[in-house]
């Protein structure tokens, strides 16, 4: 017996304007201005519930709980992908790393995942292509760090090399030889 798993809520048909209400109530903690319950700390799911009826439309408890885990989900996800614009908006070819590259690596293999789980929206699949490729822009800057330290590096290795052959009068050839089999540079 295989189930398609559902893929809309009822809250899914109600009017964006209320769904926007309940997104507010659910994950902002903000009571609507026309709501006609008492209004106290948070709102909780049964206030959900009597806003619905007071605009006339009839939701589940379990409907509400759906969308609730749905949202906070969504929240926690935009959450991440603006703590992770941040991180990655400040990279540089100073301070990319490997572990940067890895973690961004990870958390676009992660963005795959959820994408090919779940039935996203076009906005969902749009923050999620972003934060893909703010990933591979870290990815890129990483390697292009590392290639540019490497570079560097070798550079370096040749202007000591001649330096010290230079001092110690040691023949071209041995200096050539020392860069090659040494030092893995070839001129």
């Amino acid at each position: 017996m295989d189930k398609a798993r559902r893929t809309h809520s009822s809250i899914d048909n109600l009017p964006g304007e209320l769904q926007k209400a309940l997104s507010a109530m659910l994950v902002d903690n903000l009571w609507p201005a026309d709501f006609d319950g008492k209004k106290t700390g948070k709102p909780k799911y049964i206030d959900l519930e009597k806003y619905c009826r007071q605009k006339s439309f009839e939701v589940s408890k379990s409907s509400i709980g759906r969308f609730g885990i749905r949202m906070r989900v969504m929240a926690k996800r935009k959450e991440a992908g603006l703590i992770v614009r941040e991180v990655m908006g400040g990279l540089d070819a100073e301070n990319a790393s490997q572990t940067q590259k890895a973690v961004a690596e990870l958390l676009t293999a992660r963005a795959i995942e959820i994408a090919a789980e779940k039935n996203l929206n076009p906005k969902q699949l749009r923050d999620m292509s972003t934060a893909m490729r703010d990933c591979a822009g870290v990815s890129i800057k990483a390697d292009e760090y590392r290639q540019k330290q490497i570079k560097q590096n070798a550079e370096k290795a040749v202007k000591n090399i001649e330096a010290i052959g230079a001092k110690k009068k040691i023949p071209q050839e041995v200096l050539d030889q020392i860069r090659e089999e040494i030092y893995g540079i070839s001129k």
